[in-house]
């Protein structure tokens, strides 16, 4: 029986992450005929044609979503036996990790990862991208080594660990003419203008919520992130439901105030996620035991 090595699992690896043929074969600077004959001589082991040409791309079939953590996972560990270190060195390591993060991680956790990193390993750099409907394909592919943030639907493969619990409060500005007692009620909150945050992937929605609940809020306007929403409503009359570690950074850098949400929102979970091609990289159990110590505290 035809048996797969590292050189064909290699092939069959970089064919589903680059979805080219040609575009694989460069990568491994071999011709794209010699890809392609051993391409076919995989999907002949297996008898299933793993891609599918669909426009100008190799879409992967069932078979092939299924194999590729597994491939990705030995060639991982060849790896690790090809590059074996007993150590990871934290003050002397010049690596670069790609993260992907949600703009509230942005604000509350990157200035206490970079804190950490300025004191006990200087040499370490970090690539930060935003948490998409790709972000599990790229940390399944190797793209990405590490997602922070709240990842609800992540497939098999995938290891998570819980840092902290996050809730919702609601902000407004100090000078805000009809909020000024310490709290706010349900039938205040709903008569508010409200700046509601189109947030996208790796946060809960607050609307979902409402809509659950029958509730509908006067949505005087929608912004794409977290990133600009203590600046409009410490300078307007409208109010937002943000998470509490966002509003203490909010509250330190503007004219605003906290109210506890008069609404009971779900509370949810922010972990770090990470693929388990990485899970046994003495590399990324450092980074991952970082993340945890210094985000715990």
């Amino acid at each position: 029986m035809f048996e797969l090595d590292c050189k064909l699992l290699s092939i069959f690896f970089y064919v589903y992450k680059y979805k080219s043929v040609s575009v694989a074969a460069d990568h491994l600077t071999m011709s794209q005929p010699t890809v392609s004959n051993i391409l076919n001589k995989i999907r002949q082991h297996y008898n299933d044609p793993l891609f599918l040409r669909i426009g100008n791309e190799m879409i992967p079939t069932e078979l092939s979503k299924q194999l590729f953590p597994l491939v990705s996972e030995a060639l991982s560990k060849v790896e690790i036996i090809n590059n074996f270190t007993i150590d990871f060195d934290q003050s002397t390591s010049q690596q670069q990790f790609t993260l992907a993060m949600t703009d509230v991680s942005h604000l509350v956790l990157l200035p206490r990862i970079t804190q950490y990193l300025k004191k006990y390993a200087s040499h370490i750099r970090l690539n930060v991208r935003p948490i998409t409907s790709e972000t599990s394909y790229q940390m399944a592919n190797g793209e990405i080594d590490l997602a922070l943030g709240f990842l609800p639907h992540l497939e098999n493969g995938f290891y998570q660990q819980k840092l902290f619990e996050q809730y919702y409060v609601v902000i407004a500005s100090k000078d805000h003419p009809r909020l000024t007692g310490s709290s706010i009620s349900a039938e205040e909150y709903l008569s508010e203008s409200h700046i509601d945050i189109d947030a996208g992937m790796g946060h809960y929605h607050i609307e979902n919520e409402l809509l659950n609940l029958e509730l509908k809020r006067n949505i005087l306007m929608r912004l794409p992130s977290y990133l600009g929403v203590g600046l409009v409503v410490q300078d307007t009359d409208a109010i937002a439901t943000v998470p509490y570690y966002l509003s203490e950074v909010l509250l330190s850098r503007g004219n605003l105030k906290i109210f506890e949400a008069p609404i009971s929102f779900p509370t949810y979970s922010v972990k770090q996620y990470w693929h388990m091609s990485c899970h046994h990289k003495t590399s990324h159990q450092w980074l991952r035991h970082m993340f945890h110590e210094i985000l715990m505290k």
